[in-house]
């Protein structure tokens, strides 16, 4: 009995406190549920996302160091061509000529691996060149110039002339009097490589009885050079400068003389069988004993030039100007192409 008492009373005393405006418990709002979603939804993604950032942070040290490597690596480089440089030039001061020969193609190595440094190498071979050739000059019978004169000169002759860049391709004055061949027989193309004079100056140079066959020319300044009898069978000198220079004796066969400016020049006797001499400018040459069957004359400027025996037999004249020309009267010009050439009798 007593417990139904406790009982009733414990309702009495709920239904009293209900009555008092108690309430049970609020719920959690629908935005804090949605909250506790989106922090773990985070959490979740930051922990998934933990490998990649790792990954990442590996990439980029990877990256610094191996650019750190490379620097290092560029910088040791140098140091090689610096040291090669130096070895090089050492060997160049040696009173021995086989050291003297390492020093050059050491050089010539030197451009090969790097290219960079080839105007620094170009100008140091040309002046070694003018230093070793001045003074004296062998007279003997077919003397050429020295041996390691000759290796400077092969070096520079199969160089790339494009890499040139600033450097300083003086050979003015230089006796290369029976220089000898410096070109190299390319099997797999079939054809010679090398000799790449391009643009050089070899004003007042000597360059009798030189082998020039097949060389590249186009551009350089032969202005009162001495070519006799040089061989320059093949050969590009197309735009060269030729003023005052003595060809005489020499052999141009097949050369390519378009555009040369050649007033006062000497071809006494010179072969140019085939020869293409486009828009050459020959005033006041002389053409004496000359021959050019077969060469390619067309619109060249041959005003006041000395023709006394030359032989243009089959060559083409066509607008080529012989205004004033000497001794024409003893030219042979037999089949030759003569359309709106000026200066020549019928």
């Amino acid at each position: 009995m007593a417990r139904l008492n406790t009982s009733a009373r414990l309702r009495r005393i709920s239904d009293r406190g209900t009555r008092r405006g108690g309430r049970p418990p609020a719920r959690r709002s629908r935005a804090d549920e949605r909250t506790t979603v989106n922090r773990l939804q985070w959490a979740a993604l930051t922990a998934a996302s933990l490998p990649g950032i790792a990954a990442l942070a590996a990439l980029l040290f990877t990256w610094a160091s191996v650019e750190q490597s490379g620097e290092q690596l560029r910088i040791a480089e140098q140091g090689q061509v610096t040291g090669r440089f130096n070895a090089a030039i050492g060997n160049l001061a040696s009173s021995a000529v086989d050291i003297r020969l390492g020093g050059l193609y050491g050089l010539s190595r030197l451009m090969h691996d790097a290219p960079d440094e080839q105007p620094t190498v170009v100008t140091l071979l040309t002046a070694y060149v003018r230093e070793h050739t001045r003074g004296a000059v062998d007279g003997r019978a077919g003397a050429g110039p020295a041996t390691d004169v000759q290796a400077a000169m092969t070096v520079l002759a199969n160089r790339d002339p494009a890499r040139d860049g600033g450097g300083d391709f003086d050979l003015r004055n230089v006796h290369l009097r029976n220089l000898g061949y410096m070109g190299i027989w390319d099997q797999k193309r079939q054809r010679v490589t090398g000799i790449n004079f391009p643009d050089a100056d070899f004003s007042g140079a000597d360059l009798g009885d030189a082998d020039l066959a097949h060389a590249r020319l186009t551009g350089a300044s032969l202005v009162d050079a001495r070519l006799q009898e040089a061989t320059l069978d093949d050969a590009a000198l197309s735009d060269a400068e030729l003023t005052n220079a003595d060809l005489a004796g020499s052999s141009l066969l097949r050369t390519d003389l378009s555009g040369i400016r050649a007033t006062g020049a000497h071809f006494e006797d010179t072969d140019m069988s085939e020869a293409v001499l486009e828009d050459a400018r020959l005033q006041r040459a002389s053409l004496v004993r000359a021959s050019l069957p077969d060469a390619d004359l067309r619109g060249a400027d041959l005003r006041e030039a000395d023709l006394r025996d030359a032989d243009f037999t089959g060559a083409d004249l066509t607008d080529a100007d012989f205004t004033g020309a000497k001794n024409a009267a003893t030219a042979h010009f037999t089949d030759a192409v003569r359309e709106n050439t000026r200066g020549l009798s019928s």
